[in-house]
């Protein structure tokens, strides 16, 4: 009989339990915007998740971007990359470009026109054009300086130097007075100074007088103007200036860009939309009107940003712009949609007549085409917020017919210097060329981001300090974690044996790191509050500083890892911010920092070849230290190391011997120049003193050696003070033959006595 095969039992093989970690103290902050339409900070939902649709009022182009325009642009650049580059949002960025307007219209006109009559007519200055500029600066200072009622040539300069008493009162009510006078001022002394004018040449005299000539050239040949191409010369160059100045500042070029003079189809359609739904009415110039009280009869609200300034008939009537009549308007409040063109004005034919799109329009036409019928950001300057955005609102609503076109509006704050608002309008204004000549785009940036953007900024000296005291430790910072992580990468390449071990000390740097991060995170959630994500940045450099002093003192053993990492960190939050860094991710680019068409910097080229050097610098210093005789070759080493800092190299010394490379920024670099000049100076006024100190023992020692040679015997043979002596040479009478006395016989012995000790020294140093 057969046994009976059994099959063996197989046991499952499962997956072990996998237990579900606990959201334990999940506290991540929620991100918060500041939104204008609220006056508070609103928690930020997006209408797509994910995306972000933006559109940003653009510049006004004809006449220099200035820096209230870099911190409008500088500030929404760096809230830009915060949301792209921090939250990972995928932004529509649309911004556009006023190529019609007023202020484009009159500039253009009023240029075009000083040239074609003056700068082109003539070559000199002329008896005509002398007198034609009296009649300019009549005309200028009766309408803009009714105040002055004097002889213009005589009495206008007292005036404006001690005549105007009530300065302040009359600056409040017209804040372009102080331009009126300066503009006046500068034309009056060319005109009526005879001095100044037989020294100047015709270019200096045109523009001295340009800005009061040009308003009665306008009013006289304004309306002749009929050329396209004159309102299309001036905004097209300013706009590439515009274009070339943010580039400078590196802010981010938009996604789209839109012209209003690419979009007037869209906006004659945008306007008969408003006008069909009842919002607007066409007045009998052939101009179309939004009607606000209609439409705050509605079911819709006006003034969402500003309710408190929709009576405020100065920014009504600012808003509207200077060639605007409104004279035939319902309501004081109602602002032109469309605006019927008089002569010397740019026009487009409508169904309404020939004319041209009111500023407001403009906008909520071309973010409208991109964006749809709503959008999830629109920023702006605070001063656009009324009338120019609460009437692109109301406009927009109008058109859509619904109650929300923008969900979140930010506005920049104003930008003051040391105190004061600057004003194209006023030119009062500090270019972004001529700031650049004073500040480094970097500084600028780092101004704008370290202020609230909604708040107001004072640009004024504390603050300047402040930044150039925090870009200092930063750049500080870089170069020393560069060097260290370039000697650590020498060592392991020479096979020396690194411990890469990390104590308590390099685990409480790690949570640094790990809390500066959070606290960055929470910054950033809280209204995008650059300004302390940097305060951050700053505490935490502090703390690393503190650990490589330590390591300096031979107190612990530096762990690079631990020091790179946390420059890799500070360097990305740098760069979402808007700041160049370097590709290494070491450091940000310095501005004097060149690369070659490879992508290598000076630093990485030259790193080998300072590196012998400074290796060869630490075999003779060495040799010095050890052996006395050798201290000529100590000498050496430190004449090696000043050469180098005038290459933007330092060699700071360490305990173990060594040197630790430094490539130097240009502050650096002259701040050791500086100290080495100092130490040269030093050194030479105590060589000064040492040779005339020697001088003076010289001539002593010399003084000594001549009173040695004098034989006792002789010493007192002066027959002008004696007239005998004994038979040793001292005195026994005067010169007059009296007794010397026994207290003088006395003291002459005791000379007598001393030079006799000196005369035998003498004597031995002879034999």
């Amino acid at each position: 009989m057969s046994a009976v095969t059994q099959t063996p039992v197989v046991k499952k093989v499962q997956q072990p339990e996998w237990y579900q970690p606990e959201n334990k103290n999940n506290t991540k902050p929620v991100l918060k915007v500041y939104n204008s339409l609220t006056r508070s900070k609103n928690e930020f939902y997006t209408i797509r998740p994910g995306h972000i649709t933006w559109y940003s009022c653009g510049p006004t182009v004809y006449d220099h971007s200035h820096m209230g325009h870099a911190r409008n642009y500088v500030s929404t650049d760096i809230n830009r990359r915060i949301l792209q580059d921090y939250f990972g949002y995928n932004i529509k960025f649309v911004q556009n470009v006023t190529d019609i307007d007023d202020k484009i219209i009159i500039a253009a006109r009023q240029q075009f026109l000083f040239e074609e009559k003056i700068v082109n007519v003539y070559k000199e200055v002329t008896p005509e054009l002398k007198t034609k500029s009296q009649e300019y600066l009549q005309f200028y200072v009766t309408k803009n300086l009714p105040e002055f009622n004097g002889d213009l040539e005589k009495d206008f300069i007292n005036w404006t130097n001690t005549g105007i008493t009530n300065l302040a009162e009359i600056i409040k009510e017209k804040p372009k007075f102080p331009m009126f006078i300066k503009a006046a001022k500068l034309a009056h002394e060319s005109i009526f100074d005879a001095a100044t004018t037989n020294k100047s040449s015709i270019d200096s005299f045109l523009d001295n007088i340009k800005d009061v000539a040009m308003p009665h050239l306008d009013k006289e040949f304004g309306a002749t103007v009929t050329d396209p191409q004159i309102f299309k010369k001036l905004p097209s160059y300013w706009e590439q200036r515009y274009n070339e100045d943010m580039a400078k500042l590196n802010v981010l070029p938009p996604t789209i860009t839109t012209r209003v003079s690419e979009y007037i189809p869209d906006i004659i359609e945008f306007v008969d939309k408003i006008v069909e739904n009842g919002y607007a009415y066409k007045t009998d110039d052939g101009s179309v009107y939004f009607d606000t009280v209609k439409y705050e009869h509605s079911k819709h609200e006006y003034a969402k940003l500003q309710p408190w300034s929709k009576g405020d008939m100065s920014l009504i009537n600012d808003g509207e712009g200077s060639l605007s009549s409104g004279h035939t308007k319902k309501n004081s409040s109602d602002f032109a949609l469309w605006k019927a063109s008089k002569p010397g004005e740019p026009s487009w034919d409508s169904k309404w007549g020939k004319g041209r799109p009111g500023w407001h329009i403009e906008c909520s036409v071309m973010a409208s085409d991109i964006t749809g019928e709503t959008m999830d950001i629109h920023s702006g300057g605070i001063d656009l917020c009324f009338p120019h955005h609460d009437n692109e609102l109301a406009q927009s609503e109008a058109y859509f017919d619904n109650k929300q076109w923008v969900n979140y509006f930010m506005h920049n704050g104003h930008l003051h210097i040391q105190g004061q608002k600057m004003s194209k309008s006023l030119k009062n204004f500090i270019t972004i060329d001529e700031a650049l000549k004073d500040f480094t785009a970097r500084q600028l940036r780092l101004v704008f981001a370290l202020n609230p953007w909604e708040k107001p900024l004072d640009f004024k000296d504390s603050l300047i300090n402040e930044v150039k005291a925090i870009e200092s430790s930063l750049s500080k910072f870089f170069t020393t974690v560069r060097a260290l992580n370039s000697d650590y990468k020498h060592k392991v390449e020479s096979g020396v044996y690194v411990s890469r071990k990390i104590t308590d000390i390099e685990k409480q740097l790690y949570d640094d790191l790990t809390n500066a991060q959070d606290d960055v995170d929470i910054a950033f959630n809280d209204n995008l509050s650059s300004g302390q994500a940097i305060r951050i940045l700053q505490d935490l450099v502090s703390k690393s500083n503190n650990y490589i002093q330590l390591a300096a003192s031979g107190k612990t053993e530096l762990r690079i890892e631990v020091l790179v990492s946390i420059t890799n960190w500070i360097v990305r939050i740098l760069e979402i911010l808007g700041f160049e860094v370097r590709q290494d991710r070491l450091g940000w680019i310095d501005q004097t920092e060149q690369s070659n068409n490879g992508g290598a910097s000076t630093e990485d080229i030259a790193l080998p070849y300072v590196k012998a050097l400074a290796q060869f610098r630490d075999s003779v210093r060495s040799l010095a230290i050890n052996k006395a005789e050798l201290t000529e070759f100590l000498k050496a080493s430190d004449a090696i190391r000043s050469s180098l800092i005038g290459l933007g190299v330092s060699l700071d010394d360490r305990p173990d011997g060594t040197s630790l490379v430094k490539f130097l920024n240009a502050q650096e670099q002259q701040n050791l120049l500086d100290q080495q000049e100092a130490k040269l100076k030093m050194a030479a006024e105590k060589e000064k003193k040492k040779q005339e100190q020697a001088a003076i023992n010289a001539k002593k020692e010399a003084e000594k050696l001549a009173k040695m040679k004098i034989n006792p015997l002789d010493m007192f043979k002066d027959t002008t003070l004696y007239s005998e002596w004994d038979e040793q040479g001292l005195p026994t009478k005067d010169a007059k033959g009296e007794e010397v006395s026994k207290s003088m016989k006395k003291k002459l012995t005791k000379q007598y006595q001393q030079q006799e000790k000196l005369y035998k020294e003498y004597l031995k140093t002879l034999e």
